[in-house]
C-alpha cells in the first residue's frame, strides 16, 4: 500500500516536472497594411490610397402591390340541432324533431359531429 502511494506520488510529480508552464505561441506578422489600428489603413509604397465610393444606387422600383383575392362567400350554415343524450347510456341520443323515436347510436364519434337523422329525412343533428 505504501509503495503504491509512494510510486504515484513520485510519478504526479515527475510529470508535473516536466510540464513547461508556459505555452509558446508562434505569433503571426500582422497582415498587410495593418499598423495596429483597424480604423487606419496604412497603403503599401507606391500604390494611391482608394477612396470610399460615395455615389448612391439608384433605387430600384418597387412593383405594384397585387390586389387581394375576391372573398370566396362561405356555404349557408345548416339548421343543425344538437341531439338529446340518454341518461345512463353512453353513445347514445334521441332525436331533437322525435324524441320518441328510437334511439340513435354515435359511439365513436367526436361531439359536435353532424350526423343525418334517421327519422326526419333532411334533417342534421350534432353529436352531443
Amino acid at each position: 500500500m505504501k509503495r503504491t502511494l509512494v510510486f504515484s506520488l513520485l510519478s504526479c510529480t515527475l510529470l508535473v516536472a516536466c510540464t513547461s508552464p508556459k505555452v509558446h505561441r508562434r505569433t503571426a506578422p500582422a497582415p498587410f497594411g495593418y499598423n495596429g489600428n483597424y480604423s487606419e489603413y496604412v497603403a503599401p509604397e507606391g500604390v494611391p490610397p482608394v477612396a470610399p465610393d460615395t455615389s448612391i444606387p439608384e433605387a430600384t422600383p418597387t412593383p405594384a402591390p397585387q390586389p387581394a383575392p375576391a372573398a370566396t362567400p362561405l356555404p349557408a350554415r345548416r339548421e343543425a340541432v344538437y341531439g338529446i343524450p340518454v341518461p345512463g347510456k353512453l353513445g347514445f341520443m334521441k332525436s331533437p324533431f322525435h324524441p320518441e323515436a328510437g334511439l340513435i347510436d354515435y359511439r365513436g364519434l367526436p361531439s359536435g359531429t353532424e350526423v343525418k337523422d334517421p327519422y326526419t329525412p333532411g334533417k342534421i343533428i350534432l353529436v352531443p
